[in-house]
């Protein structure tokens, strides 16, 4: 059986005009939840197998051979290489009749690149000696470690990648663990390096600095005493970066061909080696069946044909072992059959003794008896050469003795049986064994023959394929033409809509509306925000008057309010509940209200023993002498409402004002709470 080696894969993708964000996406698993996977592995002609529990073992190497989580990176993939293309200044072919599709004359810029190995050393340095079958899409793996081995991997690969094509062109490194087998999508972009194009100047080079250089220009600016300290040197023309993918990868098929069989093998001695991954078989080395084998295939195709491998693989080891099987059986054969020739040849040898009789007594025992029983003795005694003890051998003496000597080889006899019986059991299963070699025969021929028609039916499911894809294209762009048509006529019918008079005057109706509408809200806006501050001025300035009352009454030598301070006392410590939201309907409430409104004022002049005085009298008056009822604060409230909704905002309820005699009841007497404060029943000021 030819012994399997392990070796390591590279395959270019095809080459690429352009990157779908769908592409990009699937390369970073970015947005892929685990119904996506799941819409993945549903599309049986693609024979998929992506396990969603183990797509947090996906990584990728970034900038400087850092090992970062799989889509990690802000910027998707797309994006970068977008950015890649704007540093070397490149920019796709674009369709005339759809520019948002790339032209088919665009030449190639990026290539898709995979790297990977044999199966079952990718798992090895994957997953070591975990238990998992990367074959099952829905088996729960979320358990399973990733080894360091393979990051190790896929760091030598990016190392090679970059100095192969230069770090800044490796666009991006995605590793996916989640599929049958593990490998890296490699995009980079092809860069050559090129002399500039245009005519050769000149530089002038300082004769002091050699280090200064002047252009023709800039040398001419220069004052003419200065310019004899320049000297004239022809300028060389600089190298820069330019996409081409045919001076990279090779301008015709068989330079491709020698791009790619050196590359497998720089490869192999950079990388490879240190994994126990063999260079591939060169492609010309190979036999036509084997050049058939390397052709480019689908998913369905290459496991059809992994499956008929491994049967064919599993048919060989079955009859190999039959085979050592059968080996066995007939050396066990043989040498019984060596036993049982020896073991005849004793039996025979302890019954037949040739040379032991004289011949006249052999001829004295043929005479005694009849013919026949002479002849037959006669025939027994020459053959056996017997010897007798006393008398004349006889028919009975010589069966007797026969008798004897079998009753004493018995158990020979039975070993003889036994061996007889377990060769004709051996050659019943040798005869069994060589009809299983022959059946796995011709099955191993039938499944070299179904791979034949394998691959056959894949060329004609790509050819089917192929002319079912064109159907659809084709198909698809009539439907573009119609809608191009479509929108061609919506668009007449738009501009001749505009032309006619009574759209354009119902169309600046609803424009003056609008602006009319958003104005409005402006001004109510606006007209809020003043009210706010009008009703905050009119309760500072009831706030202000209250405490202007109440430090006038501290300088005096009075102990009680009169008329006057009493209600602008009341209308402050009323004005500073209503701005601080304090309830009056509570001793609380009251005392709060009180301590801000004594907070804000100046006690200068007056003796500490006065400021403690006025301070309790004031509670006192709050708590105890006035009454804070619900009419004379809803009152109070109305009327700073009142107030806040004209810009005079000149308030006094010291004294009668004008505004306060306004707010009256309906049978014209004045509203609670506008005038002198109401005295609690029992009481006096």
């Amino acid at each position: 059986m030819e012994e399997h080696i392990p070796r390591a894969s590279i395959h270019a993708g095809k080459d690429r005009k352009s990157f779908p964000v769908q592409v990009s996406n699937e390369a970073e698993r970015r947005g892929w939840d685990e119904k996506r996977y799941q819409l993945k592995n549903a599309e049986k002609e693609k024979n998929n197998h992506y396990n969603f529990s183990r797509k947090h073992l996906n990584f990728e190497i970034t900038k400087g051979g850092k090992i970062e989580p799989l889509g990690s990176n802000p910027v998707p993939l797309y994006m970068r290489l977008q950015q890649r293309y704007e540093e070397l200044g490149f920019k796709p072919y674009k369709d005339a009749d759809n520019p948002g599709i790339v032209s088919h004359n665009s030449p190639n810029c990026l290539v898709d690149i995979v790297f990977s190995g044999d199966r079952d050393v990718m798992k090895r340095l994957a997953f070591g000696d975990q238990e998992l079958d990367t074959s099952d899409p829905n088996a729960d793996q979320s358990h399973i470690k990733l080894m360091d081995s393979i990051r190790e991997w896929a760091v030598d690969t990016y190392k090679f990648a970059c100095r192969k094509w230069g770090e800044e062109n490796v666009i991006g490194f995605s590793v996916h663990c989640d599929e049958t087998n593990i490998h890296a999508h490699v995009l980079t972009v092809p860069v050559e390096q090129v002399k500039k194009r245009g005519r050769i100047g000149s530089v002038y080079v300082s004769n002091d600095n050699p280090d200064v250089e002047l252009t023709t220009k800039e040398w001419k600016a220069l004052p003419k005493e200065e310019r004899g300290n320049y000297t004239k040197h022809e300028a060389t023309k600089g190298m820069v970066e330019r996409v081409s993918y045919a001076k990279v990868w090779g301008e015709t098929k068989k330079e491709k061909s020698e791009y790619l069989s050196q590359l497998h093998t720089d490869y192999h001695d950079e990388v490879g080696y240190k994994y126990g991954l063999e260079r591939g078989i060169p492609y010309e080395e190979l036999s036509d069946e084997e050049k058939r084998e390397r052709k480019h295939k689908d998913k369905v195709t290459l496991e059809a044909e992994r499956q008929a491998k491994l049967a064919i693989e599993e048919a060989k080891r079955q009859k190999a072992e039959i085979e050592a099987e059968t080996a066995v059986i007939q050396h066990q054969k043989n040498e019984a059959q060596k036993e049982l020739k020896t073991a005849q040849s004793g039996f025979l040898a302890k019954i037949f003794q040739p040379g032991k009789f004289k011949k006249e007594e052999a001829e004295r025992i043929k005479e005694s008896y009849e013919a026949g029983v002479k002849e037959t003795i006669d025939g027994i005694i020459k053959a056996s050469g017997l010897k007798w003890k006393g008398g004349k051998p006889t028919a009975e003496s010589i069966g007797q003795n026969f008798r004897m000597t079998w009753d004493s080889n018995r158990n020979l006899a039975k070993e003889l049986k036994d061996k007889d019986s377990l060769i004709s059991k051996k050659d019943a299963e040798i005869n069994e064994l060589n009809v299983k070699v022959s059946n796995l025969t011709e099955e191993v021929d039938g499944l070299k023959f179904r791979l034949t028609l394998i691959d056959e039916d894949a060329v004609q499911k790509l050819r089917n394929s192929r002319i079912a894809e064109k159907t659809r294209a084709d198909k698809a762009e009539r439907e573009l033409g119609n809608l191009r048509s479509a929108y061609e006529n919506l668009s007449m019918q738009w501009n001749a809509l505009w032309k006619e008079p009574e759209y354009n005057e119902a169309a600046r109706k609803v424009k003056e509306r609008k602006e009319r509408e958003a104005r409005l809200a402006a001004e109510a806006k606006r007209e809020a925000e003043a009210r706010i501050t009008r009703h905050n001025g009119v309760l500072d300035r009831f706030i202000s008057e209250g405490r202007s009352a109440l430090r006038a009454f501290a300088l005096t030598t009075r102990t009680s309010f009169n008329q006057k301070e009493a209600s602008s006392i009341y209308y402050g410590i009323m004005a500073s509940a209503s701005k601080h939201n304090h309830s009056l309907f509570n001793s609380g409430g009251i005392e709060a209200s009180v301590k801000d409104f004594l907070s804000g004022l100046s006690w200068k002049d007056c003796s500490d023993f006065r400021e403690e005085c006025v301070c309790s009298w004031t509670k006192l008056f709050a708590t105890k002498e006035v009454d804070f009822s619900e009419s004379a604060i809803n009152n109070f409230c109305a009327f700073v409402d009142h107030m806040s909704c004209s810009a005079e905002t000149y308030v006094s309820l010291g004294g009668s004002n004008g505004c306060a005699d306004q707010l009256t009841n309906w049978d014209g007497t004045q509203k609670q709470g506008l005038g002198a404060p109401a005295k609690k029943k029992g009481l006096s000021l």
